[in-house]
């Protein structure tokens, strides 16, 4: 049955101020003269790339593209300038983005747009880096060649209310060129990050070696007790000294135990625990 609603595929550009409740609570009439400068250096460079705004509510911005290209070079473009003139600003009075891009058929009505592909590239700016952009899997596979610099493949990422994973690039700008990350642009396998397979098997191997540890340790440490307990038992079993050396021994492989194989307060995973947490409270913080 043909839909009486209009629809078209277009790249979408969705932005937002990092930080920006914190920013007017400390100062609103500098914080809204601020955003209005950065509006006017999207509407500039959208203009300039053959973009249309749809819609600036609050601190976000959605904008479309009928070219996939002209729309990463509109989004470099803005966030390079962005980023140069808030290295000019104090920290408190800096007003970094986020931007996420996506290529997708949308729903138009009247001079707005809807549906999912307007969601996806809702979610991948949520993900950006501070200063930086996200794109999706069908936007890299439009531009991966057409540009100098590389993404990060960050994996397939589930989405909240998108049905599929959704597979997501990342590009930090925010950074000097030298310190930027680059991939291979070559297909990877589905669901594998090349970035975090490599960190697995380096975190595995670490892992193992710390276990070989201390299995030899507790070899050496078993045959040195054997050794003085047969030396004790041969020469005065009435009084067992052997266990002053044995004691010790025990107490530091019951150490070495719960860090190599423990879920405590010294094992590894409490470490990983507390590095996500503190890696999700800065997030929230920034956002």
């Amino acid at each position: 049955m043909k839909s009486e609603q209009d629809r078209k595929l277009t790249t979408i550009l969705c932005a937002d101020v990092v930080g920006y409740s914190r920013l007017m609570s400390e100062d609103e009439e500098k914080t809204l003269d601020r955003l209005k400068l950065t509006r006017e250096i999207f509407k500039r460079y959208i203009n300039e790339y053959s973009g249309r705004i749809v819609n600036m509510t609050g601190d976000g911005l959605v904008a479309d593209f009928s070219s996939a290209v002209k729309a990463m070079q509109c989004a470099i473009e803005i966030q390079n300038k962005l980023n140069k003139d808030n290295t000019n600003l104090p920290k408190t009075d800096q007003m970094p983005y986020r931007i996420g891009l996506n290529l997708g058929d949308v729903i138009i009505e009247g001079d707005d747009i809807f549906g999912e592909g307007v969601n996806v590239a809702a979610r991948l700016e949520a993900m950006a880096p501070v200063g930086g952009i996200c794109i999706s899997g069908p936007l890299f596979d439009q531009v991966k060649n057409k540009f100098p610099m590389t993404f990060d493949f960050l994996g397939n990422k589930t989405v909240k209310n998108i049905a599929d994973p959704v597979a997501v690039y990342s590009l930090s700008l925010n950074e000097s060129a030298d310190n930027q990350a680059s991939i291979s642009t070559e297909a990877q396998p589905e669901n594998v990050s090349p970035a975090t397979d490599h960190d697995e098997d380096t975190r595995l191997r670490k892992m193992v070696k710390k276990q070989a540890a201390f299995y030899r340790l507790a070899l050496i440490y078993g045959s040195i007790t054997v050794f003085l307990f047969v030396i004790n038992a041969a020469t005065s079993s009435g009084y067992w000294w052997f266990f002053w050396a044995a004691g010790p021994m025990a107490l530091v492989l019951a150490i070495r135990a719960i860090s190599v194989f423990g879920k405590g307060p010294v094992g590894e995973d409490w470490e990983e625990r507390k590095f996500s947490e503190l890696k999700e409270k800065n997030r929230k913080g920034l956002s």
